[in-house]
């Protein structure tokens, strides 16, 4: 019989593959139903728009409900989601609804099973946490991929991969309705929304831990909802396996770089990673503005370097920064943040209105990136300099 470690991941799995089974086939509905640019960018923004309340409201919710019976609904909702693209990818409003939906569902739960697995997973938190990570980024970059496959060689591209999807989700509810119960039901507590943080732990969020949270998902959100839509004129005849593939290597690069964090520490790490986005959308701005579609790749592995890197170092940085009993309502101000970085292709897709290109777009942000990887340096400095006397005052 599966262990309760594993039935949670393959439920968590399953829910992260299909937060990106859509993105490839965006470029099949943009040549269906017309889609702009501009569009599609905003598809892949709404996400976090459906994800925000249930970051807030679900972890509250199944500490004082239960695990299970909050958990569950998500996952049924992430196959619902599939179907609602599956059977309505005729009209661009079923697919927004579809995406505000997956959102909605990530929220629920990436929160809930992270609560659920330090709670199954004995005496090892860290070995917990980065099978967590692992397994969740696994599934972030099995979705595209095996759509981008599908959708560029295999029959039925708008069919197959969210019927792939929605086994996958019934397996996961299956192994989940035998996942062990944690937490005994209170209905007598109050369900408070965990967000928000303490007023001494405001600056140093401001200025270390935000703008390390907004590299999580800003840098590689560039690298699933824009670079796509920009390399399709290009190469037209591969364009769909071609995002599929950027979305893989993007993901996958994501997993060494959390490791890199270990070795040289949060401080230093969160300057690294967006010296790793600037780095990233730099070449992405070389690329288009040369067509030198080999640079998109290394591209895509500096910025989901810089995604693995901002994530782990920004959660370290939480902990730094807060007492022990602000960690739930610090992590989710951290997310929230993390979050507000998907919105960052339909914001580079609406100054284009404004500049007419994307290359110097790209490049602003690239300069933006950059400066703040400096800022990171010394803001980083001080914050260890302050923690570590703070610590030998206290010794």
């Amino acid at each position: 019989m599966p262990s309760a470690k594993v039935r949670i991941l393959f439920a968590l799995f399953a829910v992260g593959f299909g937060t990106n089974v859509a993105t490839p086939l965006f470029l099949i509905y943009e040549d269906r139903l017309g889609l702009s640019t501009w569009t599609l960018t905003a598809l892949f923004a709404i996400y976090p728009i459906g994800l925000a309340p249930a970051l807030v409201f679900s972890g509250p919710a199944s500490d004082v409900l239960g695990r299970r019976v909050v958990i569950m609904p998500g996952i049924l909702l992430s196959g619902v989601a599939s179907l609602v693209m599956l059977f309505g990818g005729n009209t661009v409003v079923m697919l927004y609804i579809g995406r505000f939906l997956l959102g909605v569902v990530s929220g629920v739960v990436f929160v809930v099973a992270s609560a659920w697995m330090q709670e199954v997973g004995s005496g090892n938190p860290l070995l917990t946490s980065r099978q967590l990570g692992a397994v969740m980024y696994i599934g972030f970059g099995a979705g595209p991929m095996v759509s981008g496959v599908i959708g560029q060689w295999g029959p039925a591209p708008l069919v197959i991969p969210y019927v792939a999807h929605v086994v996958l989700i019934a397996a996961g509810v299956a192994l989940v309705l035998g996942a062990p119960e944690t937490v005994v039901r209170d209905t007598s507590r109050r369900i408070r929304p965990n967000l928000g943080m303490p007023r001494e732990s405001v600056k140093d969020f401001v200025t270390v831990v935000a703008p390390t949270a907004l590299g999580v998902f800003g840098m590689p959100s560039l690298v699933f909802g824009l670079f796509p839509v920009l390399l399709k004129p290009a190469m037209p005849g591969i364009a769909v396996l071609i995002s599929g593939a950027l979305g893989f290597i993007a993901t996958w690069s994501i997993l060494p770089a959390q490791s890199l964090v270990g070795r040289v520490g949060p401080y230093r790490g969160a300057p690294i990673a967006l010296a790793c986005g600037a780095t990233g959308t730099t070449l992405g701005s070389i690329a288009f503005a040369t067509d030198k579609w080999g640079l998109v790749l290394v591209a895509a592995v500096c910025m989901g370097s810089a995604s693995g890197l901002a994530m782990t170092s920004g959660l370290r940085l939480v902990d730094i920064i807060c007492r022990p009993e602000d960690r739930g309502a610090l992590n989710g101000s951290f997310y929230a943040v993390a979050y507000a970085g998907m919105m960052m292709p339909l914001v580079v897709s609406s100054l284009k209105k404004s500049v007419g290109s994307y290359v110097p777009i790209l490049a602003g942000v690239a300069i933006v990136t950059a400066a703040g990887s400096l800022w990171l340096i010394g803001a980083a400095s001080r914050l260890r300099e302050r923690h570590d006397g703070m610590t030998a005052a206290s010794s």
